[in-house]
């Protein structure tokens, strides 16, 4: 099993405005599983991956459009 690592997408599913996606798992393709298990479809764009080692402090915040 590989290192858990935090997964990010913050350009996920862009409609109006980009969404933001989140996953703590093992590969990158474990995190998308989860995530479209979660909305319960294959979302069509993703954006760009992030990839953070959970080993070190980290922080985001998103706020809403308006």
């Amino acid at each position: 099993m590989n290192e858990m690592r935090l997964y990010v997408w913050d350009e996920f599913c862009p409609d109006y405005t980009d969404g933001l996606a989140f996953s703590i798992a093992d590969t990158e393709r474990h995190a998308r599983e989860m995530i479209a298990d979660r909305m319960g479809y294959v979302p069509a764009n993703w954006g760009e991956c992030k990839t953070y080692s959970l080993s070190i402090p980290i922080a985001f915040a998103v706020a809403g459009g308006g």
